[in-house]
């Protein structure tokens, strides 16, 4: 056998072993040119647009996070108008029931359990006189 005989059987060998992964490769290898992507994957064509896809990425990024503040934002937002809402309901509760308690029927009612009357007469003013007179 000559040398080259065996560089032909070592390749031969090469191609039994693995005709499928071959095979898969020239598939998407020749999917890619059909539709005009063949050079996209060259080493020197990723290189030149890294800057790109790192803008495209931050943009991405930045719309995520953009979009998570805005709803989180919203939330808050109907969170703290419930609670205006609650609040409101809870003083206007409290006015009427203090304009209530003081109506003066009420307060006599209340003051009735402590032994307390209403006056029959006008109240009256003490004044004292200087002794400089």
């Amino acid at each position: 056998m000559n040398p080259n005989s065996e560089e032909i059987l070592s390749s031969d060998s090469s191609e039994t072993i693995a005709p499928k992964a071959k095979i898969s490769q020239q598939i998407i290898h020749d999917l890619m040119d059909l539709f005009g992507l063949g050079d996209l994957l060259n080493h020197t064509q990723v290189i030149k647009q890294v800057a790109f896809f790192l803008f495209i990425i931050g943009i991405a990024v930045f719309h995520i996070y953009n979009s998570h503040k805005a709803v989180k934002m919203v939330r808050e937002q109907n969170n703290l108008e419930n609670e205006i809402k609650e609040l409101r309901w809870e003083q206007i509760s409290l006015k009427s029931d203090l304009m209530k308690r003081s109506m003066q029927s009420d307060i006599e009612q209340s003051i009735q359990s402590l032994g307390l009357k209403r006056l029959k007469t006008p109240p009256y003013k003490i004044e004292i006189q200087s002794n400089e007179d």
